[in-house]
């Protein structure tokens, strides 16, 4: 067995001649004297008509190299940036036919059905490329650098392959990451969280790629140092963003857009918190920051999407004022900037993050706070964090539309350190809690909508009608009692962390 660790970057097709060269120079920089080879690559993958390889995510393939066959299983793993890692079997074998039973039975899972598995196996689809490799020296051990150029053949599609891998094999992870913001820098390569197989997948019409818009609770244990259960969190958020980076990538939309904009935001929250434990992050949160600008416009958008929903509360009295609701909908259009977003997923400066913040992940650097248990330390910071959301709620009087948008940050990145650490908790004490503040988040976020209403009301001789404006009085009147009630209703709820 070999645990595969190594970095993934797309490029460009049209820049096949000149990765090339420039693979040649980075191994040329490395060693006066090139260890080269340059092979041709046919690989079939298999799986059952229900995908249950799939399902544990593993990946089974047979690869044709000049005379020499080889049976591949590669076991669930990471991928952390463009870094990817995960256990991989190989055996030699006579055919191209896979047989499952050629691997050590103590690699499977407990609930691996091996025999079931091996008598439904089919080729799903294959790849045939050219692989260049150089070996290059690197500490005690080396980096196997490879380009591969091809394509991925299924049901009479194909799609082009050109990549370069950075595997590292007893090296220093260090020079991979070194190569790997030349490459980017040179190339304007891309970090690849999607493996061959996950594209060959996909090109079959055997998995779909569909956007994450939501985030779930991150799966910490109350037994995890605290260093553990933060860089848990990063790595989930890291995860979060870049599937929907991927399927934005794949086929832009806004639901893309929304899920990478909560990965980046969970990302910020936790290192802001490594931030405060004294570990060096390099400015990574400052630099999240900057790619959170180009997702501002999503904030207007749901705004107007809440007006224009078919199944939302202002639809149907909204669409008897025709000019209105196409104007909604048309500037719900114009909005949208997934345009400008995938030109800066496209950047090197995008890139270079992605790759910093897989540096980090591999690193995990320590200080002493971050090797206390995570239990007591997560109380604390949700206690204090709560404590000042619950101070700024507690107002006795009712509160302003203004005043309640000004809370939503607060309010917001409290919710998110919730779902950092909420899995140590009561999961029914802890949702009972949390149910009225994210109540009181989503009717907050509706104010917005409600304001770019009376904004375009206001500002437009055409629909400057009583009946308009009254009944969008009604609303917004109706909203704020509905928020007093959550409100109300939300302070009153013991906190998880104290019961």
């Amino acid at each position: 067995m070999s645990q595969e660790l190594e970095l993934k970057l797309m490029i460009e097709p049209k820049q096949r001649e000149n990765a090339l060269q420039t693979c040649r120079d980075i191994a040329q920089n490395f060693s006066k004297q090139l260890d080269y080879q340059e092979l041709e690559l046919e690989n079939a993958y298999y799986d059952t008509s229900d995908l249950r390889l799939r399902q544990f995510d593993m990946g089974l393939r047979i690869r044709r190299s000049a005379d020499q066959l080889e049976q591949t299983i590669k076991l669930a793993g990471r991928v952390l940036g463009g870094m990817h890692e995960r256990p991989e079997y190989n055996v030699p074998v006579l055919e191209m036919s896979p047989d499952l039973t050629l691997f050590e039975e103590d690699i499977w899972p407990d609930d691996f059905p091996v025999y079931d598995i091996q008598r439904d196996l089919q080729q799903l689809f294959v790849t045939d490329f050219t692989r260049h490799r150089w070996i290059l020296p690197s500490a005690d051990g080396q980096i196997e650098l490879v380009l591969d150029l091809g394509q991925i053949n299924a049901n009479g599609e194909t799609q082009q392959i050109a990549e370069i891998e950075l595997e590292l094999q007893g090296g220093d992870v260090e020079d991979i990451y070194s190569l790997g913001e030349q490459i980017v820098e040179q190339l304007n390569a891309r970090m690849g969280s999607l493996s061959k197989a996950a594209r060959g997948y996909l090109l079959a019409g055997r998995s779909v790629l569909e956007p994450f818009v939501q985030t779930h609770f991150v799966a910490v244990k109350a037994e995890q140092s605290l260093a553990e259960a933060l860089y848990r969190s990063l790595e989930y958020g890291l995860r979060h963003w870049q599937h929907n980076e991927a399927c934005l990538d794949n086929h832009a939309n806004v639901r893309a857009a929304q899920g990478m904009a909560d990965g980046i935001y969970l990302c910020r929250a936790v290192l802001e918190q490594l931030q405060r434990m004294e570990v060096d992050i390099d400015g990574l949160a400052e630099r999240l920051g900057r790619v959170q600008t180009h997702l501002t416009w999503l904030k207007r958008f749901e705004g107007l999407a809440e007006l224009t929903a078919e199944d939302g509360a202002y639809h149907r009295a909204l669409k008897r004022y025709s000019g209105l609701y196409e104007l909604l909908m048309d500037n719900q259009q114009q909005v949208v900037q997934l345009h400008q977003l995938v030109e800066q997923v496209h950047s090197h400066d995008y890139q270079l993050l992605l790759l910093d913040l897989s540096r980090l992940l591999i690193a995990r650097p320590q200080t002493e706070e971050l090797q206390q248990p995570c239990e007591q330390w997560a109380t604390t910071l949700l206690r204090d964090d709560w404590r000042e959301v619950q101070q700024e709620f507690a107002e006795t009087e009712d509160l302003s539309e203004e005043r309640y948008l000004k809370l939503l940050p607060k309010l917001q990145h409290s919710l998110m350190l919730g779902t950092c650490f909420g899995m140590l908790f009561d999961p029914a004490t802890r949702d009972n809690f949390r149910s009225p503040w994210q109540d009181l988040a989503r009717g907050i976020r509706e104010i917005t909508a409600l304001h770019i209403l009376h904004e375009m009301v206001k500002n437009s001789d055409d629909f400057n009608d009583q009946k308009l404006i009254e009944w969008q009085q009604v609303q917004r009147e109706s909203l704020l009692k509905a928020l007093e009630y959550s409100r109300k209703a939300a302070l009153k709820r013991e906190p998880y962390w104290q019961v």
